[in-house]
């Protein structure tokens, strides 16, 4: 490996000095005018500028996610307000105002290039060579309909030029964390262009530590992926982008540690565990079974635009094939309980067509939405020391017993329809109104089994198959006046739709579908001579059946909560007063409660039935800022030196809804650095880096077994540092 780091290093720099080949015309972070910049995004199915948008969303160029090192999905919670990002298990978890993944499918919806991504797990797949990211809060139940409850998140890919250009990157960091990564840009002809995409990255050390001698460390993984975007122009007003990609990724990175003690009941039931070797020390494990995880990714996509003039048609197909397979120490402790096999398989098609008409009276889209969803699940229970469950008090599990949940065949199909028209009655005045219907038809084939010793299986969920069929129309109004160039207010009323469905795990356990009618209100200024832009946006949420689970003994149930309010107050601002400072700030305020819940806790089963009314929703802090402060200097005869620092705050957060200390992280602070060195002929860039500077320990995620009487939880990542050296050709 070190030869491999020499090498690649060597080839860096060799490339840097090299004579110049053709002149580099995208500019840098730095290199832009001063002001805070214009941002045409796609948010609305047209292009526009986002301060023209009469919604809270948050537009992430290129350079804005490289002046801050954001390069996983997960980064984004600490650029984006009101957004918490986790991942458990594999799935990630987007959290917006509060509304997000409790449990089923996302309800914040996650597109790529305009196809939507079904999996929870999608969300932080190939999100690299980015030309922006658009982060859309509150429920966008007219435009992208199926679970945009809590919002909608778009990756924009880099588009092909008419250039022969690219560059090669390379980094190394603590915890032996390498990447090298590729791209070249081909004008195959007048109307074929190509971008080739490599990337491959490394994580040798892993951010948890084992503290059993020998034991396995966990949370790293080597993965390789790939994208090749080809954009055909047969005609001048005619488009055609074709995308293929990739990512095969293997190692332990899926985990989670025990968070405290396993409670008396448990212990009670199982002796074994008064004995073993805990640790609950952040990053650490004590886990002894193998833990490991295969994925494979295949997206396939084709867009076609036809632009008329007025009328724009166009065509988003897409395809996702996706494979989970992982091994998972499901105690975390060093006695072989019950190791698990968890295995995903899903193929995913989608079809979209839409018009757009645009003029100086009206902007309208309409169009229709397709989807087939087909799921294959297997949850394999092990018991090689047997377990004691609290379903099960008196006889318990024996050593070799087995508990498979499988779900050979879960079919989603949805259709739907869509219009949303913008009127202008004035130079100033637009008005807003949408509307969205869907249906969706679910059918689920389920068999469960349990196996005493070496007896033979006993089916507690003979093979059956349940079917339920959804219905939802999501309707949009509102107004937006523009007060003057650089002013404009607009208020809006929506509704989103999250569909139920059912649990992978428990036998007939239905859900109902989530709810939520929102109701906003904001400000969108630019000022200081357009150098400065200050955004508000104040909400409030009626927020109906929130999907709930809990792991009762070996199996996770669905509930529905019956009612949560949320309102929340969110100021975002960009300040470019010259060429050299930049600031960057957000900040919430959100009060996200239950109006109306009552649940029984595993983790105290004593209490009872307790009513939750008033108690905070799931990651949801009640106070969240983000800021941040860069300066570049002036060009010279050594190049330019850019220094940023990123600091985010959250207060307390929970991750259940009994709200219980041990339910929750309490506030704390991140900061993150980064020096960057642009090469006077702007070909090559260093950038030294460090996140969570001050190393701390913060939980990501985190979930809950009554068979333990105990959480379990993964980690945010430790302080990290490295270097990058990025070379443009």
């Amino acid at each position: 490996m070190l030869k491999i780091r020499s090498a690649l290093f060597m080839s860096v720099a060799a490339l840097a000095f090299a004579p110049p080949a053709a002149a580099q015309e995208a500019a840098t972070s730095g290199d832009a005018a001063v002001g805070a910049g214009e941002i045409i995004v796609t948010a609305q199915k047209r292009q526009e500028s986002v301060q023209n948008i009469p919604a809270a969303i948050t537009a992430l160029t290129a350079d804005a996610l490289a002046q801050r090192g954001a390069s996983t999905a997960n980064s984004l919670q600490f650029i984006v307000p009101s957004t918490q990002i986790g991942n458990l298990l594999g799935q990630t978890a987007v959290t917006i105002r509060g509304v997000g993944l409790n449990q089923g499918a996302p309800g914040v919806a996650i597109h790529v290039d305009g196809v939507y991504q079904a999996r929870p797990s999608m969300g932080d797949l190939l999100q690299v060579d980015l030309e922006r990211v658009e982060v859309l809060r509150g429920p966008q139940g007219t435009l992208y309909g199926r679970n945009a409850n809590g919002g909608v998140v778009n990756f924009i890919t880099k588009a092909p030029t008419d250039k022969f250009e690219g560059y090669a990157l390379a980094s190394y960091g603590n915890y032996d964390e390498a990447r090298l990564q590729g791209v070249v840009n081909i004008p195959v002809s007048e109307g074929v262009r190509a971008r080739l995409l490599l990337d491959w990255t490394k994580r040798g050390d892993g951010f948890i530590k084992n503290i059993i001698p020998g034991g396995q460390d966990l949370d790293k993984a080597e993965t390789m992926s790939g994208r090749l975007r080809v954009d055909l122009l047969p005609t001048s007003n005619l488009k055609i982008e074709l995308k293929g990609e990739f990512l095969n990724s293997d190692g332990p990175s899926q985990y989670f540690t025990l968070h405290n003690y396993p409670a008396p009941f448990a212990i009670y039931l199982n002796p074994v565990l008064a004995t073993a070797t805990y640790s609950f020390e952040p990053w650490r494990t004590s886990a002894n079974d193998p833990v490991n995880t295969r994925r494979r990714y295949l997206g396939l996509s084709a867009v076609t635009t036809l632009d008329l003039g007025k009328v724009t048609l166009k065509s988003i197909s897409g395809y996702n094939k996706l494979t989970d397979d992982s091994l998972s120490d499901d105690d975390g402790i060093n006695v072989s309980m019950f190791p698990v096999r968890r295995a995903y398989f899903s193929k995913t098609f989608t079809q979209e067509f839409n018009a757009a008409y645009s003029d100086k009276m009206v902007d309208a889209v309409a169009g229709v939405f397709y989807l087939n969803d087909k799921l294959d699940h297997t949850l394999d229970h092990n018991l090689k020391e047997g377990f004691a469950v609290t379903l099960l008090p008196d006889n318990g599990l024996p050593p070799g017993s087995q508990l498979l949940f499988r779900i050979p065949d879960y079919r989603s199909e949805v259709k739907a329809a869509f219009a949303d028209v913008t009127l202008h009655p004035t130079d100033r005045l637009s008005l807003i109104a949408g509307v969205r219907y869907s249906k969706e038809k679910q059918s689920q084939t389920q068999q469960n089994n349990i196996t005493w010793g070496p007896g033979a299986p006993i089916y507690t969920c003979p093979l059956r198959t349940n079917d339920v069929e959804f219905t939802s129309t999501t309707p949009r109004f509102g107004a937006r006046y523009e007060v003057s160039s650089d002013a404009n207010v607009y208020a809006t009323f929506s509704k989103g739709f999250k569909a139920g469905g059912f649990n992978l795990y428990a036998c007939d356990n239905q859900f109902n579908p989530e709810k939520l009618t929102a109701y906003e209100g904001g400000v969108k200024l630019r000022l200081l001579d357009r150098t400065l832009t200050l955004n508000l946006s104040a909400f409030k949420y009626d927020y109906d059946n929130l999907q709930i689970s809990q792991v009762i003994g070996l199996a996770r149930f669905i509930t529905n909560a019956a009612a949560a309010k949320v309102k929340g107050l969110e100021i975002e601002t960009a300040w470019r007063p010259d060429r050299h400072w930049m600031f960057d700030a957000n900040v919430s305020l959100l009060d996200a409660k239950y109006a109306s819940f009552s649940n029984v806790d595993g983790m105290n089963p004593a209490l009872g039935v307790q009513v939750l009314d008033g108690k905070r929703l799931s990651q949801a802090p009640q106070f969240s800022s983000n800021i941040g402060l860069g300066y570049r200097t002036t060009p010279g005869a050594f190049g330019t030196f850019t220094i940023r620092a990123d600091v985010s705050q959250r207060s307390t957060v929970f991750f259940r809804e009994f709200n219980g200390p041990l339910d929750a992280q309490g506030s704390y602070a991140l900061l993150d650095m980064g020096l960057v060195w642009d090469s006077p002929n702007d070909r090559l860039h260093v950038r030294v880096y460090g996140r969570n500077l001050t190393n701390k320990a913060y939980i990501a995620q985190m979930d809950a077994s009554d068979s333990f009487g105990a959480r379990f939880v993964t980690w945010g990542a430790p302080r990290q540092y490295g270097i990058e050296a990025k070379v443009n050709f």
